[in-house]
């Protein structure tokens, strides 16, 4: 490789820190260490490696960085800016403020250049590793393997986190060898030297993985790019490159400590830390005019670029694809985990862009396209991800799949859904249309005992943002809540039952379809009962409104299968389904958490508010009062 004067890179790479003091001492708040410890390789990343176009910043080719230690967000802002990107001066100025386009930690939908949204450590390199595969699977679909670079920089904390190891475990596997994860490694955490905590050999641990390993001295611009490129060029694996770092690095009292880490500097340290980098000690803001100049050249490089191509399957759900879901006739009786899987081999035939797994549990929460393969290193068209016993790193990685234009979907058991909330929460925050497919919904799914039995986590998960729950009671709303996920432009969660339920024959697709419904009308007169339950419950509210009819009561039974679909209905709608019977139960085997903006105070919510018991299901319902009987008991009603 040819070796390339450093010294405009150095300037560069000052220039970034001090943009990063200005801005953090600007607002007081934010994270100096790392913009300052990894400015060199800032300055490479953007000034020599990283192929893109800041004028067109979505350019499908483009190779992606993404900061997956978050906290560092102004080292990539002030780097977005001096490279072109529509990042100006007054953004940085703005820096952590009220709608500023520079938030505290990156965000997708915010910044022009920013990939994904980060700061949950760790998440930036699970997420970076959908991304590598999502490149790879697109190539081999449509037979133009791509080029493009995935590059991330962690620090010491994301390397720390669970999720990166799962994460670079999975992509060791999968050889992704579009993959470059920068370590960061400056031997400080948030609490002080990494010796208290963190004394691991990561080298050994990614050779281990599978990863090509190097390292070099961070602040080398000539070994930084040489490890980028040879990282570039390297075949069938994917590259680690630890880069030994000082943390605040130019700063005379802080760096090397963690008090680098995170609070400003103040103007006394960051005027002698510009002094002793060479920058104007009392200059705010200053590019200088090299650095303006070497981006301008670099940026007519980067403009010519061949014509735009999308690298995208057909992601648009078309009417004739949903009606499909529509009109597929499924076996009646089987559990809603097994109409979903039904469902999703005619998904897997209309809808191209659909990519799916599980973490080992495809065979249990149906979450197989039966002819999709299996995708490997040597097969990456396929379409079936077998992600292991990584459930918080597949939540990530199907984000990663869904920037780069795909539609993806995991599963595994409800209960489970803790071990992946965090990458569920920054799906949610993005507003990526990920689908998550949570079986064994209940304590109904009875032998494996409270331990895999979910009380709460239905109403967590309804708690989330912008995530849109669906707990479909048969085939209809199954099929409602997959049409309604394949429609969205934020994450669903379908969750579904492990027990064969009863199909009710009043169900509708278009009532499901509006969160909430009526499945059963009462009689002229006054209303004595309004039953409302979700999911397998809703056969038993039928069956309890059919004993309270025979017993002279009137009564209507609702199906409220998602909250946030029916609460975004209009108010006339939702008075018009909920009634005003003189008593409203809901039935749920979750927790009664969120009921009563339904029910209402005086409403009686039959619910599970405390952990399972292992036994048969038919015993679990007994024990539990989800029969007929015990419902009615508790209506006092004999």
């Amino acid at each position: 490789m040819q070796t390339v004067s450093t010294t405009p890179l150095t300037v560069v790479a000052n220039t970034i820190r001090g943009l990063a003091l200005d801005a953090i001492d600007a607002c007081n708040s934010g994270h100096p260490g790392l913009p300052l410890g990894c400015a060199e390789i800032f300055a490479v990343l953007y000034g020599r490696f990283l192929n893109h176009n800041p004028l067109n910043p979505k350019w499908a080719g483009r190779d992606r960085f993404i900061l997956s230690a978050g906290h560092g967000s102004m080292g990539l802002y002030a780097s977005l800016h001096i490279a072109g990107f529509e990042v100006n001066l007054d953004d940085l100025k703005a820096f952590r403020t009220l709608h500023s386009i520079t938030p505290g930690h990156p965000e997708c939908r915010e910044t022009p250049g920013v990939e994904t949204t980060t700061g949950p450590l760790g998440q930036g390199v699970a997420t970076a590793v959908g991304m590598a595969l999502a490149a790879k699977h697109l190539g081999a679909r449509l037979h133009s393997p791509s080029a493009h670079q995935v590059v991330a920089l962690a620090g010491d904390g994301c390397m720390m986190e669970g999720i990166c190891s799962e994460a670079s475990s999975l992509a060791g596997h999968l050889k992704l060898d579009n993959l470059i994860l920068i370590y960061d490694s400056n031997d400080i955490c948030l609490d002080g030297p990494t010796t208290e905590c963190f004394t691991e050999d990561v080298g050994a641990r990614y050779r281990a993985y599978g990863w090509n390993v190097t390292l070099i001295d961070g602040h080398n611009i000539d070994q930084i790019e040489q490890a980028l490129e040879s990282a570039r060029s390297q075949t069938e694996k994917p590259s680690l490159i630890i880069a030994k770092t000082t943390i605040g690095k130019g700063s005379p009292t802080y760096q090397g400590s963690s008090e680098a880490h995170g609070k400003a500097f103040g103007k006394e340290e960051s005027s002698a830390t510009k002094s002793a980098l060479g920058l104007p000690s009392d200059a705010l803001f200053f590019v200088p005019d090299e650095v303006k100049t070497f981006f301008s050249n670099r940026i007519k490089i980067q403009t010519n670029r061949p014509p735009e191509s999308s690298n995208h399957l057909q992601n648009t759900m078309s009417e004739e694809t949903l009606n499909t879901i529509r009109i597929t006739e499924v076996k009646p009786g089987l559990a809603t985990r097994a109409i979903s899987q039904a469902l999703l081999q005619v998904i897997h035939d209309h809808c191209p862009s659909v990519i799916g797994g599980s973490a080992d549990l495809s065979c249990s929460d149906s979450t197989l396209m039966k002819t999709g393969g299996i995708l490997s290193a040597d097969n990456y068209g396929a379409r079936n991800i077998k992600y292991g016993v990584r459930e918080f790193a597949m939540a990530a990685a199907s984000s990663g799949l869904a920037l780069e234009g795909l539609r993806p979907f995991c599963g595994t058991f409800l209960v489970f859904s803790d071990y992946m909330k965090n990458a569920v929460r920054l799906a949610a925050l993005m507003r990526l249309p990920v689908i998550y497919q949570f079986t064994h919904d209940s304590f109904l799914l009875g032998e494996d005992g409270p331990t895999h039995q979910p009380v709460e986590h239905l109403a967590a998960l309804r708690a989330m943002p912008t995530l849109t729950v669906f707990r479909p009671a048969d085939t209809n709303e199954t099929k409602a809540a997959w049409i309604a996920a394949l429609s969205a432009n934020s994450p669903t969660a379908l969750v579904l039952t492990r027990q064969g339920i009863n199909d009710t024959l009043t169900t509708s697709i278009d009532g499901a379809l509006k969160g909430g419904y009526i499945v059963i009308r009462e009689s002229d007169g006054p209303l004595d009962y309004s039953l409302i339950a979700t999911g397998s419950e809703l056969s038993l509210a039928v069956g309890c409104a059919a004993a309270l009819t025979a017993k002279g009561h009137n009564c209507r039974v609702i199906s409220l299968p998602s909250f946030e679909v029916f609460d975004a209905q209009s108010k006339e709608y939702q008075n018009e389904v909920l009634g005003n019977a003189a008593q409203t139960v809901s039935i749920e085997a979750q927790s009664s958490f969120g009921w009563h903006k339904y029910i209402g105070r005086e409403g009686i919510a039959i619910s599970i508010d405390r952990f399972g018991l292992s036994a048969p299901a038919k015993d679990l319902a007994q024990h539990f009062g989800f029969t007929v009987p015990a419902i009615l008991n508790r209506l006092g009603v004999s």
